[in-house]
């Protein structure tokens, strides 16, 4: 939240109607609300790690299909972790995002082995191959529990930290996510707990409810559209317009709804978006060719769809590393992102396969502007080296009145063609 001084904050506003009886109830607060402060916020602190454990598996879920599994594809005794298809090693960038905003450390394990991490060393080194504690590993890898721990030694930081494992479709586990805060970051927060507060307003309401009433009627009307709002960017519908009600005053609630408003912006980026690339990735094309199907039957706008793949990708990445392959993927992808300006977009497909829409294009002008991507892509070479990168493309027009399965098909019949010709061409029909 923004550390700007508000002109009518909550705290200034309970403190204008509350300032008497809170100077007569202080003495009663202290005395009880000490010791119940740290089980409230241990309590809280493993509300929030459940929470936040969830989310992160639901958006790994959703950025990437399939089962979690891995292998040591090189012989050379170091795992490497998959989901689904989708190498994740070294996929760090979600893993960091999700665990900057949330304020959390989060690790998935394979078996209890960390695979991947946000937990680093003083050095900054990820904690990647390290084991999770014996005891981490009993009660939840063998007896199959999630477990939450209120005070567990991670990586030489004591924390509170929860565990849930993880299972594939046949219920057998094959590892386990895991997520912590460090203890004195929840210590911190329990000084800053403003619980008492709340006994207070409670008991006080006795006395001065009369005058307490416009205001709590006003602040749980805002309250209860603030909750409304919430819930319906969680539910993922991030067009929804924020009330007015929530910018009335210049308050906390208003600072949180522009947050939320940006936390949701920043996830959809997220589950939009292809992390390397920075292009749209295949579940936001899904959604996009299933749009411009029901266009082109309802209004009869003429689409146009290519599905492309660069030429020996595998040989680049088996020649060069994988680096060099991201570094080939980074750049074919900017030279499609700039090549369909005002004309569509672009989407990674899946690996080095990409999907580019030409909207309002007959066929022969999308392979027209389709020529001047591939000279484009033509300008590619890999560092220190004589190999220049190329690319097969398979563009058709979409019929109106077609399913998605069937002009797919088609585009992916034509790159087929294009490849089998000798790559590096269009093929068009």
């Amino acid at each position: 939240m923004s550390q700007k001084k508000l002109s009518n904050s909550l705290k200034n506003q309970m403190l204008r109607i509350t300032l008497i009886p809170l100077a007569i109830m202080t003495t009663i607060i202290v005395s009880f609300s000490v010791s119940g402060l740290y089980t409230i916020t241990a309590d809280k602190a493993e509300e929030e790690l459940i929470r936040d454990a969830d989310l992160a598996m639901y958006v790994f879920d959703t950025v990437y299909v399939g089962e979690y599994w891995a292998e040591d594809a090189n012989g050379d005794g170091v795992l490497e972790m998959y989901k689904g298809e989708q190498p994740i090693n070294g996929e760090t960038t979600l893993l960091d995002e999700l665990g900057k905003k949330l304020e959390i450390d989060i690790t998935i394990f394979y078996n209890d082995v960390r695979l991947l991490t946000t937990l680093k060393d003083a050095e900054g080194n990820r904690a990647i191959g390290t084991n999770a504690s014996v005891i981490v590993k009993n009660d939840v890898l063998e007896a199959g529990q999630s477990k939450f721990y209120e005070n567990v030694l991670i990586y030489d930081v004591k924390s509170c930290a929860f565990y849930r494992p993880i299972k594939d479709d046949k219920g057998q586990i094959s590892g386990m996510v895991g997520v912590s805060r460090s203890k004195e970051s929840v210590k911190r927060e329990m000084f800053i707990y403003t619980g008492p507060v709340f006994i207070v307003c409670i008991v006080s309401a006795l006395f001065i409810g009369f005058i307490m009433a416009y205001f709590h009627k006003k602040l749980a009307e805002r309250i209860s559209k603030m909750n409304k709002y919430i819930d319906s960017l969680a539910n993922g519908e991030f067009d929804v317009a924020m009330p007015r009600e929530l910018t009335q005053e210049d308050d906390e609630i208003k600072v949180l709804a522009n947050d939320g408003k940006r936390m949701a912006r920043a996830i959809q980026t997220l589950v939009n978006y292809d992390a390397l690339t920075e292009l749209y990735n295949r579940r936001y094309a899904d959604k996009k060719l299933e749009e411009i199907r029901v266009d082109a039957l309802e209004r009869g706008t003429k689409y146009c769809v290519c599905i492309s793949d660069i030429d020996f990708f595998k040989k680049v990445n088996d020649t060069f590393n994988h680096e060099m392959g991201d570094y080939v993927l980074k750049r074919v992808a900017d030279k499609l992102k700039a090549g369909m300006v005002a004309k569509g977009f672009a989407a990674r497909w899946g690996g080095e396969e990409f999907l580019l829409i030409f909207e309002n294009f007959e066929l022969e002008i999308a392979r027209r502007d389709l020529e001047i991507i591939m000279s484009e892509v033509r300008t590619i070479w890999i560092p220190n080296s004589n190999q220049q990168i190329t690319m097969s493309f398979g563009l058709t027009a979409l019929i109106p009145g077609e399913n998605i399965d069937e002009f797919l098909k088609r585009a992916d019949a034509n790159l087929y063609e294009a490849k089998a010709n000798g790559r590096n061409q269009i093929i068009c029909k």
